[in-house]
Formats: structure tokens, C-alpha cells, sequence
């Protein structure tokens, strides 16, 4: 994995417009349902694809883009290589006609504007954006056909993670330009391509989850034909000086799910003041959920005792906090925020300060009960598929020898590094 700590460059932040916007909205989930919307859309897709993402190691989501090349569609693809695999999949798009741009974080050779490029935005024809949680990795993005069903008896867990496209002309050029600005960014500084050569592989083995989630959410549409506000939130751009505003119009209530949250550090500090703020002003029974990821499988010991202190302190501060059993996902990947069940943050940044200011990272605040519901239904069955203790987790012990990975079909899932790293 590239190191992050690089020294950056200066980077100049822009205003970020709200939109209103009526039209189709499509909501949709991991593991339940983001392929089968993804491949939709990449299946109706005419002219242009534009992907900004930190990871892309799946090879359904290759061929996906393969079959859009053959139809004579372009694509363009902005990535954080990180791995060998990512590499791999990185040559093997460029052989196939991708425009493939390296993105301008710690893991370029040419540049560093961020510390990670951690966005997953794509923009299709112009008209549709899609925002979300999740990379294009097998554990975020795995390869279930049916629309939140199972198919044949098949059904492959995943990552709890979340996404929304949008139909808007303005919004889809508001997200290409920053995509493009990005991506010259990188071409400015570089003479010629240069990608880091010395790139370790990214994945280890861990044992599947027993079950598979209890309540599967298939994709949504909603056709709006009144005008919803939404409001794009970057980092480094505005994550800060919107979203502590956004968690303190609570009167009722904030639900959060997320891969982590590191209480000591600055930014995330200021975040959970303004939950405080919220609740201090709030109606009386406010409520404070929030459900994040057990500990790193690959940390033993010292990961689980940092996850029991950042619970306990959250717990101190009269939070409710669970921790998404394993037993029904491989991990909790996702980035939700929802406030009084009437808007609703879908996004890439973690709870971390490299995230919120460090990082290139994308999201959108939804102002929309409707819309709300639908994540508000996935929480709520999280919840109930969530533990309270860390020893009441199923200890998920990473396995390293390939050959018991072979020999015992569906004990053991092979994960992405990008899936659980800290950002």
C-alpha cells in the first residue's frame, strides 16, 4: 500500500453550488443491489463514462466497461493505484481504449494535491451521476445479477455500502469538472505517464459471513416532479463548512453508519460537537444512533482495544453505537449520515481528518423525505443486525494460506486492503 503522509501541494478550493433538481433519482445498496444498477447503467450508457474512484479491482466491473468500449462508447477512468491488482486492471483498461489518468494524490510519481483521491463518482452521458460509498471492489460492489433478490440460489455478501444517481445535465457537469480539473491536475505535472512500479499486493483472506443480511433492499427509482434540493459536499472543498451546519438543523434525530470514527482527532472533534449541539437543542427523546465497522481482522489485539475506546467515548457522550455484525457482511464500508429521517448524506469521506480535509472525497445531501426513507429502512435493519460488544462479534481471523481457501469453498472471502484501510 503507498504511504500517505506526503507533502502536498497547494490546492485551491472552490465555491460549491447547491441544485434543485426534480427528475429520477435511483437509489441503491451493497451488497443487495449496487451491481445490478451499475450494470444497468453502464448498459444504457450511449456516448461517455467518467469514473473518479480509489479503488477498481473487480473484474465483473472490467468487463462491464468492455462491453461500453465495444459499443463505442468512451470511457475515462481517474484512479488511486494502489496495488499491484489495481495496476493490473489499470493496463488492462488502457489496452482496451480507456482514457486512464493516474490520480494527483500520494500515489502518483508526477504530483500530490491530496492525500488520497477517494472519491467514487461516475458521470454517464452527461445526465446521470452516481455518488457512493463503495469502490469498484469484488467486496463493494459483488457480483449479484438480481435487483436485491437472489438469483438461482446465489446471493454474494459484501461491504454494507450505499449510492444515488441523479438525472440533472447541470449536476453531471458540475462533477465532470471537478473529475477533469482533477485529472489536469495530474496531466500538467507529468512529462510523460509515470505510475509507482513497486506496488505490493493489496488482498488477505478472512472467513465468510455465516449469513446473509436479513432484509435485502433492491434499487428504487423516484421520479420527482418537484424540485429537490440537493448539495454536492467535497473534501477539501466544503465537507467542513457545511456538514457541522447540516447535523445542527437536527431536531429529532441523526443516524450514523461508518467505517469509523476517530474521536481524538480535530475536524472529526468538531463533528461531534455539533451532534452535542443538536441534541442539546433538540426535543426532548432526540436520538443519537450510530453503527460502525467491528475491528480491522488484520489488527489483532490493538485494533479491537482502539475500536472499545472510540465506541466507549462515543458511548460516553450518550450516543447509542453499535457494531455491524460480520455475521451478515464482510464490512461496514458505508458513509451515512441522516437527520430527522427528511435529508440524508450519501459519500466517500470516513469519519477521519484526512478524509473531511486531506483527501479528494465526493458526496451529496439529499433534501428529501422520500428519498430519506429508503436509507433510512437499510439503518434501521442494520440496526437490528448489529452488536453491542466487541466480544459479541464472531472473531473474523485472517487466514493466509491460499491453499485453505481453495480447499473449503465458501468458509473463507478474499478482500481488498482498500476495504477496511484507513483514509
Amino acid at each position: 500500500m503507498v504511504g500517505r503522509n506526503c507533502r502536498l501541494e497547494q490546492y485551491t478550493k472552490i465555491q460549491v453550488p447547491s441544485f434543485k433538481i426534480s427528475g429520477r433519482f435511483v437509489t441503491y445498496a451493497s451488497p443487495d443491489s449496487t451491481y445490478y444498477a451499475t450494470q444497468k447503467f453502464f448498459e444504457q450508457a450511449e456516448e461517455s463514462i467518467l469514473i473518479g474512484i480509489y479503488d477498481f479491482s473487480a473484474e465483473h466491473m472490467v468487463a462491464c466497461i468492455k462491453d461500453a468500449i465495444d459499443r463505442g462508447v468512451t470511457v475515462s477512468l481517474m484512479l488511486d493505484i494502489d496495488s499491484s491488482k489495481e495496476l493490473e486492471v489499470y493496463k488492462k483498461l488502457q489496452k482496451y481504449g480507456v482514457e486512464c489518468i493516474p490520480a494527483p494524490s500520494c500515489a502518483s510519481e508526477n504530483i500530490h494535491y491530496f492525500s488520497s483521491s477517494h472519491e467514487k463518482v461516475i458521470v454517464i452521458d452527461n445526465q446521470w451521476t452516481l455518488i457512493q460509498s463503495g469502490n469498484y471492489s469484488d467486496n463493494s460492489i459483488p457480483y449479484n445479477k438480481g435487483n436485491g433478490e437472489i438469483i438461482e440460489g446465489s446471493f454474494k455478501n459484501g461491504n454494507r455500502d450505499m449510492g444515488v444517481a441523479i438525472e440533472s445535465k447541470p449536476l453531471a457537469k458540475f462533477f465532470t469538472q471537478i473529475l477533469r480539473a482533477d485529472m489536469q491536475l495530474e496531466r500538467s505535472a507529468a512529462g510523460e505517464e509515470k505510475i509507482q512500479s513497486l506496488l505490493s499486493t493489496s488482498e488477505f483472506l478472512i472467513e465468510a459471513p455465516a449469513k446473509r443480511p436479513s432484509i435485502l433492499f433492491p434499487s428504487e427509482e423516484f421520479n420527482h416532479t418537484h424540485r429537490v434540493q440537493v448539495q454536492p459536499i467535497l473534501s477539501p472543498d466544503n465537507y467542513m463548512s457545511e456538514i457541522p451546519n447540516f447535523i445542527r438543523t437536527a431536531k429529532k434525530s441523526i443516524k450514523i453508519e461508518q467505517q469509523y470514527i476517530r474521536v481524538g482527532q480535530v475536524e472529526i472533534s468538531k463533528l461531534l460537537q455539533a451532534i452535542n449541539e443538536a441534541k442539546e437543542n433538540g426535543d426532548e427523546n432526540f436520538s443519537v444512533q450510530i453503527i460502525v465497522a467491528p475491528p480491522n481482522p488484520r489488527g489483532g489485539a490493538k485494533d479491537a482495544e482502539k475500536t472499545q475506546k472510540e465506541v466507549d467515548v462515543l458511548r460516553g457522550m450518550g450516543f447509542e453505537v453499535l457494531l455491524l455484525s460480520n455475521k451478515h457482511f464482510v464490512h461496514c464500508h458505508n458513509k451515512l449520515l441522516i437527520v430527522d429521517d427528511e435529508a440524508v448524506l450519501i459519500s466517500s469521506q470516513n469519519w477521519s481528518d484526512s478524509a473531511v480535509v486531506k483527501n479528494r472525497e465526493a458526496g451529496i445531501i439529499i433534501y428529501d423525505k422520500e428519498i430519506t426513507k429508503y436509507y433510512g429502512k437499510i439503518f434501521d435493519a442494520d440496526w437490528t443486525m448489529s452488536e453491542e460488544s466487541i466480544e459479541e462479534i464472531i472473531p473474523t481471523k485472517e487466514v493466509i494460506n491460499i491453499e485453505a481457501y481453495s480447499s473449503n469453498a465458501g468458509k473463507y472471502i478474499i478482500v481488498d486492503a482498500c476495504d477496511f484501510q484507513e483514509v
